[in-house]
């Protein structure tokens, strides 16, 4: 532990630049008087946390991430100022075993489904699969489309849970080509790529409450990252 905080101090202190070329294992055997062993367990455990980098054949680099950097994330709306509006396609009750892994469930339990496409103007943004619980659904509602424009609204409004402050997990990925039923609702050709959104809502204690795929059109989507 003592070699292992004496490295990761000259890592974060300037001694290595990302992408250098770090301490062989010899030179930290022969600098610190230890074993092999207590070196490569310090070499594994920053290489775990995603310090270091090791090639085999080539030997140790520090990560060029930028591990441990508090950053703010954030959405560029490159749409501002125009009309934006929600058409709820389909509330439905169902069971997939895949979707199931994601909500944390047994594959035997029912959730919801809720369909939606988000529009700009007279444009379609992006189509939004919402997978609920359906414990956060209110089955007598479910006719009621209009009442699914917003979601994290009605679960506030029937259960006096603000999901809107929860946790939630976000990965973002290019889907290329674009499958063909949400190239159709997005109104765009098949040959074009989007952005495929899969995003886990956490109630306290780490409870998935909602799981999400979004596919957005691509010249809509925008990200952004800055230091705090």
């Amino acid at each position: 532990m003592q070699i292992k905080q004496s490295l990761l101090y000259k890592i974060n202190n300037g001694n290595f630049l990302p992408g250098d070329k770090f301490y062989s294992e010899s030179e930290l055997k022969k600098e610190y008087n230890v074993s092999s062993i207590t070196v490569i367990k310090a070499l594994q455990e920053l290489t775990q946390e995603g310090y270091l980098v090791r090639y085999q054949g080539k030997g140790t680099y520090v990560s060029k991430g930028k591990k441990a950097k508090v950053v703010r994330f954030s959405d560029q709306e490159n749409h501002q100022g125009m009309q934006e509006s929600v058409r709820v396609i389909s509330v439905d009750k169902i069971r997939d075993p895949r979707i199931s892994k994601e909500l944390k469930i047994d594959e035997q339990e029912s959730f919801y489904l809720i369909k939606r496409v988000r529009m700009i103007e007279d444009i379609p943004l992006l189509v939004q699969y919402s997978y609920v619980l359906s414990e956060f659904i209110k089955e007598e509602d479910i006719t009621d489309l209009n009442a699914f424009s917003s979601i994290y609204e009605k679960i506030k409004n029937d259960f006096h849970i603000n999901l809107f402050q929860s946790d939630s997990k976000e990965v973002t990925e290019i889907c290329f080509p674009t499958p063909s039923k949400e190239s159709t609702l997005l109104e765009i050709e098949d040959n074009e790529p989007t952005a495929f959104i899969r995003r886990h809502t956490y109630l306290l204690g780490k409870r998935v409450v909602e799981y999400i795929e979004t596919y957005k059109r691509w010249e809509y989507f925008s990200n952004k990252i800055e230091p705090l």
